[in-house]
């Protein structure tokens, strides 16, 4: 319990931890949840066709650390993204996705695709000053 207290210590106010699971359907049951939700939920504005295209480029270090402790379940990992929406490179996001156990929490911040390169090449220097 010592971790997840001291982990917490370096979080804002804002972040929540949440339970996040995952489920593969196949698309007539895709089709019935769709059916009996949409009397509830409204689709997000962005969607496009009722969907989004998410492009993903996850970073690991040279020994693949994030990699093996997914695979052996630590329960205390973290991993780093970077992430568009719809093909569209104007709203990029780095993230930092971290894990305690069962719970995470996602840390976000928008930057700009020149960034995004720098992120890509190695050089994360500016990274330090930009908040």
């Amino acid at each position: 319990m010592q971790a997840v207290r001291s982990w917490r210590m370096f979080m804002s106010k804002t972040e929540r931890y949440r339970h996040e699971w995952k489920y593969l359907i196949d698309t007539a049951q895709k089709e019935l949840i769709c059916k009996l939700l949409s009397p509830f939920l409204t689709l997000d504005k962005h969607a496009k066709n009722g969907g989004y295209m998410i492009r993903s480029l996850y970073f690991d270090n040279i020994t693949d650390e994030a990699l093996k402790d997914k695979i052996n379940g630590v329960g205390k990992r973290e991993k780093f993204r970077i992430r568009y929406y719809n093909d569209d490179l104007s709203f990029i996001r780095l993230e930092k996705k971290s894990k305690i156990n069962n719970l995470c929490v996602k840390q976000s911040s928008v930057i700009t695709y020149e960034e995004a390169l720098s992120v890509i090449k190695g050089d994360i220097g500016f990274l330090k000053d930009s908040g």
